[in-house]
């Protein structure tokens, strides 16, 4: 981090966690998953793989229980399928996570 100077002239600290990101953000599964030949059965959905701006914001209770699930929700496709955390089809995942009223994309939703 380190102070920058704006273009109206005023001191401002670079990646400022204050400032609200205006909506609601996806979080990408490959966040949570450790990379290929690291672990193919470990998810991680508290000490993920963000900046520290970025987990200023992720550290929220009720992020970590919509990670949680979702961690779940992966895990017990890998298991059902036997296939590694990383090859667990996203495709399958988003069903069943829509399946128990998570939302994953707002713009869709709100069409809805």
């Amino acid at each position: 981090m380190q102070r920058i100077v704006d273009a109206n002239g005023h001191v401002r600290n670079e990646g400022n966690i204050e400032v609200s990101p205006g909506r609601a953000y996806p979080i990408s599964y490959d966040a949570i998953v450790p990379k290929r030949g690291e672990a193919p059965n470990l998810l991680v959905p508290v000490a993920l793989s963000a900046s520290h701006i970025a987990y200023g914001s992720i550290r929220m209770e009720p992020v970590f229980m919509i990670l949680g699930q979702s961690a779940a929700a992966a895990a017990d496709i890998a298991i059902d399928d036997r296939v590694a955390v990383q090859d667990v089809a996203y495709d399958k995942l988003a069903s069943l996570l829509r399946s128990e009223k998570q939302v994953l994309d707002l713009t869709l939703e709100a069409e809805n």
